[in-house]
C-alpha cells in the first residue's frame, strides 16, 4: 500500500478513498466517499450485484487504516464511519478480529476495540527496507551496462567519423 500511495502521489489519477485514507488520514470524508461510492454503485446497471461485495472490502479497508491510528477505538463512532449499527458492528468486528488474526480485543465496559501493540521487529524492519533490494541492484546493473555500451558506441562512432575526415 506504502508503494501505491507512493506512485499516486506522482500520478494524474487520484482514487479519493485511498487519498482520503491512506494520505490524509481524513475519515469523516473517506466515509462520505464510501456513501458516494455505495450510491453510485447501487443504481450502476453492471455494478448494482457487486454493491455488497465493494463495500465490506472497504470497511475493511477503512477499519485496517483507522486501527493504525488509534489504539483505542470507541464501538459508536467505529459504526458511524462505517455506516454500520451498533449490533451489526460489533459482530462484524468480532467475526474480523477471529477471521483476520487481528491482535485486538473488545472491552463491553467501556465499548471499544483495543487494539495490541503491532511493533515489527528489527528483523521484520530490515526484511521490509530491502525487500526489492536484488531487484533494484539488478536493474541498476542493466542500466549501467546499456549506459556503458552507448557510451562505447558513441566513442567508435566518433572515432570512425574522425577517421574519415583525415582521409578526405
Amino acid at each position: 500500500m506504502k508503494d501505491l500511495v507512493r506512485i499516486m502521489q506522482h500520478c494524474d489519477y487520484t482514487d479519493p478513498i485511498v487519498d482520503c485514507l491512506c494520505v490524509k488520514f481524513d475519515f469523516e470524508e473517506a466515509h462520505g466517499k464510501l456513501a458516494e461510492c455505495e450510491a453510485v454503485l447501487a443504481t450502476d446497471f453492471f455494478l448494482c450485484k457487486q454493491t455488497a461485495l465493494f463495500m465490506e472490502e472497504a470497511r475493511v479497508f477503512v477499519f485496517e487504516n483507522y486501527c493504525r491510528v488509534h489504539h483505542k477505538i470507541d464501538l459508536n463512532s467505529l459504526g458511524q464511519k462505517l455506516a454500520m449499527d451498533q449490533q451489526h458492528t460489533e459482530r462484524w468486528i468480532v467475526d474480523l478480529i477471529r477471521n483476520a488474526l487481528l491482535d485486538a480485543k473488545i472491552d463491553s465496559e467501556e465499548r471499544c476495540v483495543v487494539m495490541g501493540a503491532d511493533t515489527a521487529t528489527v528483523y521484520e524492519q530490515v526484511m521490509e527496507k530491502t525487500r526489492d533490494l536484488n531487484i533494484r541492484s539488478g536493474s541498476m546493473v542493466m542500466n549501467l551496462a546499456n549506459f556503458l555500451g552507448e557510451a562505447k558506441k558513441e566513442k567508435i562512432r566518433r572515432e570512425r567519423a574522425a577517421l574519415e575526415d583525415d582521409e578526405y
